[in-house]
């Protein structure tokens, strides 16, 4: 098995500015963006490939900020971005996303959920997310519990 040509880390406070750029080039929520919650994907050269983190909510911990760089998708930079997240996580975690992604956060066991089942302050971001789509920008929510073991 060959090593992939990047590694997840910890972000740093250097970080922050890249943070942000990433998130906002893809038109993400940006709000919580601060850079202790985040994990970095880091290419050869010390280039940040990838962003994720484990947004800590009022009431509900959420996975987000997920942002591949274009020239590193389908390379599995997100899929190990969300497993490092996730690696430490006693769950329940949450996270909203574009309806079309659906089907690829249920490759790590989420599942969709309705409005009853968000908790604290996600509850809020569902609503909006609802909202949202009777102008045509359709999304879901979602919930991951980790398994019994």
């Amino acid at each position: 098995m060959t090593t992939p040509p990047y590694h997840i880390r910890r972000a740093r406070a250097d970080d922050q500015a890249t943070i942000r750029a990433l998130v906002h080039g893809e038109h993400l929520d940006p709000m919580t963006l601060d850079w202790p919650n985040f994990l970095v994907a880091e290419g050869d050269g010390g280039r940040v490939v990838g962003i994720g983190q484990i947004k800590p909510l009022r009431g509900a911990r959420e996975l987000g900020s997920l942002v591949v760089v274009p020239d590193w998708r389908e390379r599995g930079v997100g899929a190990a971005l969300i497993h490092a997240l996730m690696a430490d996580e006693p769950g329940p975690l949450f996270l909203v996303c574009r309806e079309r992604r659906v089907p690829y956060y249920r490759k790590f066991g989420f599942r969709e959920i309705g409005l009853g089942e968000t908790q604290g302050a996600l509850r809020v971001k569902a609503a909006l997310m609802r909202a949202a789509g009777l102008v045509g920008l359709r999304g879901a929510v979602m919930r991951w519990d980790r398994p019994a073991v």
